[in-house]
């Protein structure tokens, strides 16, 4: 006994028919576009997070050259404050300078003495005291002291002894003072942990 639609009327046969394509079209949307149309709405979520993160790299790439010029203006200002707090000790620019300013004022350099510096300080900086001791006229050492505050470099003049000499002739004090700098220490890289199963 075959089912047949021949002694049916006509649109009985298209009713079915029409049935058995929606019923195709189901079941394949079903079981196939429904899997497809979920990997669109994943690629589509994908490529929305992927042309945000390149509109946040187009506006970085406009930034560039504004970081750039920042990065050369910071570069800059570092050098500057590396001039007045160096890194390390220069003592022979410092013999140099203080030379030179003890020579425009007509002193007698008595004593100049540069103690090691305490690279163990907590703080990023350590105080590097150098005991000088000269012989001059009291005007001179004013402008001595005056020059010194000058210098790029921060110097600070304390503990200052003045006394006269007992034979004045072109020199009348003798001084003995701690002009005061200070080095920048560079933070240490923390040391490498050492490799598991290895010396």
């Amino acid at each position: 006994m075959a089912l047949t639609l021949d002694d049916k009327p006509k649109w009985m046969a298209m009713l079915v028919g029409l049935l058995l394509a929606i019923g195709a079209v189901v079941a394949v949307e079903y079981m196939k576009v429904k899997d497809i149309k979920g990997e669109i709405a994943a690629a589509d979520t994908k490529i929305g997070e992927l042309e945000e993160k390149i509109q946040q790299g187009r506006a970085a790439e406009r930034k560039l050259p504004q970081f750039r010029e920042e990065v050369k203006r910071l570069e800059l200002e570092l050098e500057k404050l590396r001039r007045i707090l160096p890194s390390q000790r220069n003592t022979e620019e410092i013999i140099k300078k203080i030379k030179s300013l003890v020579d425009q004022g007509e002193f007698t350099l008595r004593r100049l003495s540069f103690p090691a510096l305490n690279l163990n300080s907590p703080d990023p900086y350590t105080e590097w005291p150098i005991s000088v001791s000269v012989d001059g006229r009291y005007h001179d050492l004013a402008i001595l002291f005056n020059r010194l505050g000058n210098f790029s470099r921060i110097m600070n003049v304390e503990n200052i002894g003045i006394r006269a000499l007992p034979n004045q002739e072109t020199k009348t004090i003798s001084s003995d003072f701690t002009a005061k700098t200070f080095v920048y220490i560079e933070p240490k890289a923390p040391a490498a942990a050492p490799k598991p199963g290895g010396p």
